[in-house]
């Protein structure tokens, strides 16, 4: 054993023991230059950071449920729900034993529920259309004004141009018929006489016949009345005499 007690491990090398001095002087020289840099350089202060508080119901709100789809309609009426019993009926119930509801009761109950038909919608009263309008009808033009009746004349205001030629009859002359025929005549402007018709009969028709003839054939001369000749009527006697022809 060497002097001073250590074991034979104890004692370091030269190399070595140059090693750990080495050591020991950096790492005192690294913990100078930190503590130089941190007295040279002021530390900045850092903000005290804010805590925000947060109170937190016990229960998150439930979102709404989405509404449901409308059911279909249907034609069939609702099913009558049974009203709930009343809370005096509830006790009685738990007390006594349950009774069947009798027919009539459950008809009862049924009727009771039903939904009461809604009073039908009156149509509305139907709107009376406008009556047309009623056109007057156009009054027809104003007819001219007739033309004033033909003067009658007497048969020696007028003078013949052609006078009626007679012709006797040969049954009127075996028969010995004779008599006087008062014929109306319309004498037009020109003196012609337009329509001829016996006013008198001579009580032979053969004769009133033969005068009609005649007058036919006759011409007048035109009446002048105001410088223009004007239609006027004539009675003209036709006179059959057997002795005159």
């Amino acid at each position: 054993m060497r002097a001073g007690g250590l074991g034979p491990h104890s004692d370091l090398s030269t190399a070595q023991m140059g090693w750990v001095c080495g050591l020991v002087l950096a790492a005192h020289a690294g913990a100078a230059t930190w503590l130089w840099r941190a007295t040279a350089e002021p530390v900045p202060e850092l903000a005290s950071p804010t805590i925000a508080v947060v109170m937190l119901d016990n229960e998150a709100p439930v979102p709404p449920a989405p509404p449901a789809p409308p059911a279909p309609a249907t034609d069939t009426p609702p099913l009558a729900q049974a009203a709930p019993p009343a809370p005096a009926a509830r006790s009685v119930a738990a007390q006594a034993p349950s009774v069947l509801a009798t027919p009539t009761q459950t008809a009862a109950a049924v009727a009771a529920a039903s939904p009461t038909p809604a009073a039908p919608t009156e149509a509305p009263a139907a709107v009376a259309a406008p009556a047309p309008a009623v056109v007057a009808p156009t009054p027809a033009p104003a007819a001219p004004p007739a033309p004033a009746a033909p003067k009658m004349l007497p048969s020696s205001a007028v003078r013949y141009l052609v006078p009626p030629v007679l012709s006797y009859p040969r049954a009127s002359r075996e028969l010995g018929e004779s008599g006087v025929v008062r014929l109306r005549v319309l004498v037009d402007e020109q003196g012609r006489p337009r329509e001829v018709e016996v006013a008198k009969s001579s009580g032979h028709p053969r004769l009133d016949q033969a005068a009609l003839v005649a007058m036919r054939a006759a011409r007048f001369q035109p009446h002048i009345e105001d410088g223009q000749p004007r239609s006027v009527s004539v009675l003209a006697p036709l006179n059959f005499q057997l002795d005159e022809f």
